[in-house]
């Protein structure tokens, strides 16, 4: 079962074998309704676009399913993976859940939830043609007034970030990004589906025998995904009126506004790089980006993975290739230096001490090692290993810059 963490959806309903649910196990609604697996079984699976959000019941209308969010599962707290909650700094403070259910409506994202970090949303959770609706039948959730927040803000972001592009971006591309001529009445804000909602669980019954889909392999909510990697041709870390923003071939690339979603800039150590480093350093590199588009020539980005390496964070050794062969007495391990520079690296396998040269990538700074034993200790008789960084200019006795000890047992 999972609650707070990601994973593929799957491709087959059989596939669902793999994650049933104890048959007593319980979900409990926001409102304290405790709920029990309906018997036999009932298995059900959504991928698609959300069609209406209700706050009061938790729930959102996906695939002509009504999915219901619980506030836990065998009394562990749930949560809408793909989600973030960040204070004002940036740092993400949990995701959305039925507590915070109201934070996926598109006028508070756009409006009671900014601040100055996510400035707002500019693209809402339905499909543009449902959230711009006012006749008499439009549902509930429908929101015009916000529609045209959002449509607001889009095109503030595109307009404020594009003349520090201007150099690089083909001469009509306002025109591309919906941008017509000066009179905003001519301006077309791009179509765009609604957002999608990724979920797999299982039928409960409440105690009048009544029916709610609960999610309990999987939630996830997305406004449609898209990915790119590229080198960046030009970057700006934005200011109080202007977002941070890069460009990837001909497309503009904004960190994402929307409060409902993170905005993430990963080092290569997968650790959170700080922006006026990564924009102080990053034209000419290579970035991955995972976000969402607003048209075909804006892109909000929620993740960006670079090989980028914070100067100011403390060292880090990573190990990602283990190879142990007991019969040839044999180890092999290879991984990355975050800041090799002034670095000693080794490794130590019981009273065994092997000093480990690293070779430094004169692009990314980043130093990567090869060690390899052979022949030399009984693998067999192996149960850790452990790597050390030191300062070469610490004094005798000063502790690593860096050490992990590696329990075999554990390791792939």
């Amino acid at each position: 079962m999972q609650l707070l963490s990601s994973r593929p959806i799957f491709s087959s309903i059989a596939a669902f074998a793999l994650a049933l649910p104890a048959l007593a196990q319980t979900a409990t609604l926001h409102d304290g309704t405790v709920l029990t697996l309906k018997q036999p079984l009932e298995l059900f699976l959504t991928e698609g676009p959300v069609w209406d959000l209700d706050v009061a019941s938790r729930s959102l209308d996906v695939t002509g399913r009504l999915v219901t969010i619980p506030a836990s599962i065998n009394g562990v707290p749930f949560g809408i993976v793909g989600t973030a909650v960040t204070d004002a700094n940036g740092v993400a403070q949990g995701g959305i859940n039925a507590a915070n259910f109201d934070r996926l409506a598109d006028a508070n994202a756009v409006g009671r939830d900014a601040h100055a970090l996510l400035g707002g949303a500019a693209r809402p959770l339905f499909s543009t043609a449902e959230a711009r609706r006012t006749d008499a039948s439009a549902p509930a959730s429908r929101n015009a007034t916000a529609q045209a927040a959002i449509e607001a803000r889009y095109f503030d972001y595109v307009r404020s970030a594009y003349p520090f592009h201007a150099a690089v971006l083909p001469a009509d591309f306002l025109d591309r990004a919906g941008v017509r001529g000066v009179d905003s009445s001519t301006w077309v804000y791009p179509s765009v589906a609604g957002s999608t909602l990724k979920s797999q669980g299982h039928t409960y019954l409440d105690s009048l025998g009544r029916e709610y889909l609960i999610p309990d392999v999987e939630s996830s909510l997305e406004h449609a995904e898209n990915i790119s990697i590229g080198m960046i041709r030009s970057a700006h870390p934005g200011n109080a009126t202007v977002p941070p923003s890069f460009v990837i071939g001909n497309m503009l690339y904004i960190m994402n506004q929307d409060p409902r979603f993170p905005a993430h800039i990963l080092s290569l150590t997968a650790t959170e790089l700080p922006r006026a480093t990564f924009f102080s350093m990053v034209v000419g590199n290579e970035v991955t980006v995972t976000g969402h588009a607003v048209g075909e020539y804006v892109l909000f980005a929620q993740n960006v993975e670079t090989a980028m390496v914070d100067p100011a964070a403390p060292v880090t050794v990573t190990a990602d290739t283990w190879f142990f062969k007991n019969s040839g007495n044999e180890i092999r391990v290879r991984g990355t230096v975050s800041q090799p520079a002034g670095i000693a690296l080794q490794v130590r396998i019981g009273t065994r001490v092997w000093n480990v040269a690293t070779v430094v990538d004169p692009l990314t700074g980043l130093g990567t090692y090869d060690f390899r034993t052979k022949g030399e200790i009984n693998v067999a008789a192996v149960a850790t290993v452990t790597i050390e960084a030191r300062q070469t200019n610490s004094i005798a006795g000063a502790a690593p810059a860096f050490a992990q000890t590696f329990l075999r047992a554990q390791l792939p």
